[in-house]
């Protein structure tokens, strides 16, 4: 499997998109763009279910804070 970085992923998922709508099954998308068949059959189903702001990229968030916004002051 292919390194990539995570900004890059949402320019994979549109790519993986664009070849499944010309056709393309899941197993040659993944060895085309060097990823898992698993990643390309999730990805494809975020697709199909929240359409194209599924493929976005969002900078990952983290854990949330246990302070209190008093602490925080």
């Amino acid at each position: 499997m292919a390194k990539y970085k995570q900004s890059e992923y949402e320019l994979l998922r549109r790519r993986c998109v664009e070849l499944d709508q010309q056709g393309w099954k899941q197993g040659p998308i993944a060895q085309a763009l060097g990823l898992t068949q698993g990643w390309v059959s999730q990805t494809l189903k975020k697709y199909r279910q929240q359409g194209i702001t599924a493929l976005q990229w969002r900078k990952p968030t983290g854990a949330p804070t246990r302070l209190t916004t008093d602490q925080l002051d």
